[in-house]
């Protein structure tokens, strides 16, 4: 065990006077067996800014309202006579269209227009389909031939020619 045989200890230097992150450092305060001033004391006794005294009525909080300050218009009231206030713009209202499946019979609604091509497609209740071969399914159809067909007809796509809808991406897709 070692012993310091000079108890006495160094005092700061004003280079210590800041930590390693250069943060001053601060003294430490005693710890006393006071218990915490009470409420009344920290607020100074009804004295200050936010003592009950010097508190305006809840109900009305910034003082009295100036007379010639606009009042506000109650929504249920109408429109007062006089006023020139801008109108409030509205979205126009969009068109609901209501269509039958020919082929399930299921009831459809939907914004799209008639003449829209999926909806052209729902009401003649087919699509006018085309194959797209994907060039992997291809390549393998040439170079492995009896299995290849196979392999072509996975790596497929199919879409309608009229409203380009896929209708089939193949396993591969």
């Amino acid at each position: 065990m070692i012993v310091d045989s000079d108890p006495t200890y160094p005092t700061m230097t004003p280079s210590q006077t800041h930590d390693i992150n250069d943060r001053p450092v601060v003294a430490q305060q005693p710890v006393t067996d006071q218990p915490p001033p009470s409420y009344e004391q920290a607020v100074d006794a009804g004295k200050g800014p936010y003592s009950a005294n010097t508190l305006q009525d809840a109900k009305d909080p910034y003082g009295k309202i100036p007379p010639d300050f606009p009042q506000l218009q109650d929504a249920s009231a109408g429109e007062p006579s006089g006023s020139s206030s801008p109108p409030i713009p509205t979205m126009p209202p969009r068109m609901v269209y209501n269509y039958v499946n020919p082929n399930t019979g299921e009831h459809i609604v939907s914004y799209l227009a008639p003449e829209h091509p999926e909806m052209v497609c729902l009401q003649a209740g087919e699509h006018v389909t085309v194959t797209h071969y994907g060039w992997l399914g291809i390549l393998a159809a040439v170079f492995w031939f009896p299995w290849g067909i196979g392999c072509c007809l996975m790596d497929r796509k199919v879409r309608c020619k009229r409203c380009g809808r896929l209708l089939d991406a193949g396993i591969c897709g």
